[in-house]
């Protein structure tokens, strides 16, 4: 494609793969009435792959149909699973980098849920940077600003500044990182932390409903590293995490002899690429299928998880999965509508009095969680990954 640059590695070799037209901009912000949700913005993928370094990206992306604000609700520690993830990750970043006592900074830290835990060790101080935050501090050492970082002087010098989930969603992801930079206080010499999904698992593993609006940047360990060099922040090491579903990169004292995250060569990972629209069109075509088989015995089918994965995988369905009830354990979403299809969250413990004749499960990492929920509440359904 002339004219396109990557990204991530700013090569020229770059090919489209998949277009999904229409689709929500923000799958994270649920609407008070089915109207306002069958309202939503709306934007289309068109995703390209880079054969230099496979980085994945929207070439359709529109910067200004993405404005940050309250309402915008991701946080995914309400689960079991994920909260024993990020204890983990946070105490091993800890001990690793001696934190304690320390200051830290996370740009874009939501609720400052993972701020909390890495700030966990006496004397620690940690600084939150989000526009979408909401309520009080969620500790006394710890202060949120409702701005995107670098709009406003940091003060205190960092030890550890920290990105989670943050870099896929910038239109210019160079240009953020060497802004993260450039925001410290000159003289300091942070490690820098920086956490994305993991684009391999999603081209490796057929993770489709992974690819959605909000994302620019679809990251693999290759990618992330050119990224961070291009802008003068060079990596000490990249590693996967959650299942593979993660992929982290770290700059600075490597704290210990890690090998770096294994990736197949661009040209690889863009044979992988080349498939997925088919994977797509035959995953819809068979869960329509499963849908229509249910709604003729007057079952219905619990879609849990009511984030990014369940509302592309819902909106993308259509009128096959009419039947499709989306669930979520994160009571801030109970009631609300999700985008586009305007169907109506529920809590799992309303799942009892719906006919559940099927439970699909949006990621499957959560599988023997949600299993163990479901059997709790007396259902019998079956429970599958989607």
């Amino acid at each position: 494609m002339s004219g396109a640059a990557c990204l991530a590695c700013g090569g020229a070799q770059v090919e489209r793969f998949l277009q999904l037209r229409g689709v929500p901009v923000f799958c994270n912000v649920l609407w008070p009435t089915r109207e306002a949700a069958q309202a939503a913005p709306r934007g289309d993928l068109d995703l390209a792959i880079c054969r230099d370094c496979g980085h994945v990206f929207n070439l359709a992306f529109d910067p200004e149909l993405v404005r940050y604000a309250e309402g915008y609700e991701n946080s995914l520690h309400h689960s079991p699973r994920f909260q024993a993830y990020a204890e983990e990750l946070a105490l091993d970043l800890r001990r690793r980098h001696a934190l304690d006592g320390r200051h830290v900074v996370e740009i874009a830290c939501g609720q400052g849920d993972f701020l909390k835990l890495v700030c966990a060790g006496p004397g620690s101080v940690g600084t939150g940077f989000d526009p979408s935050y909401r309520g009080a501090s969620p500790g006394p050492n710890l202060a949120i600003r409702r701005e995107y970082f670098g709009a406003s002087p940091l003060g205190r010098a960092p030890d550890l500044v920290c990105s989670r989930h943050a870099l896929e969603h910038m239109d210019d992801p160079v240009a953020f990182v060497r802004m993260m930079r450039d925001a410290v206080p000159p003289g300091s010499a942070p490690v820098y932390f920086c956490e994305v999904p993991n684009a391999l698992y999603s081209l490796r593993d057929g993770g489709v409903w992974d690819f959605i609006y909000e994302h620019v940047s679809y990251f693999n360990a290759r990618s992330l590293a050119a990224c961070f060099a291009r802008a003068g922040l060079p990596a000490a090491r990249t590693w996967e995490t959650f299942a593979g579903q993660f992929l982290c990169l770290e700059t600075g004292p490597a704290g210990g002899p890690v090998a770096s995250a294994a990736v197949p060569e661009g040209s690889q990972l863009a044979a992988m690429a080349a498939g997925l629209g088919d994977e797509v069109d035959r995953l819809l075509a068979h869960w329509r299928g499963e849908f229509a088989r249910i709604a003729a015995a007057g079952g219905r089918v619990a879609v849990w998880g009511a984030g990014s994965k369940g509302v592309t995988f819902l909106n993308l369905m259509g009128a096959g999965g009419a039947i499709g009830v989306p669930v979520d354990i994160n009571p801030a979403k109970h009631g609300l509508y999700l985008p586009g299809v305007g169907r109506q969250v529920v809590a799992p413990s309303d799942l009892p009095a719906l006919g559940v004749a099927l439970v699909l499960v949006m990621n499957p990492v959560y599988t023997g969680e949600i299993t163990g929920m479901v059997r709790a509440l007396g259902i019998a359904a079956p429970v599958t990954a989607v």
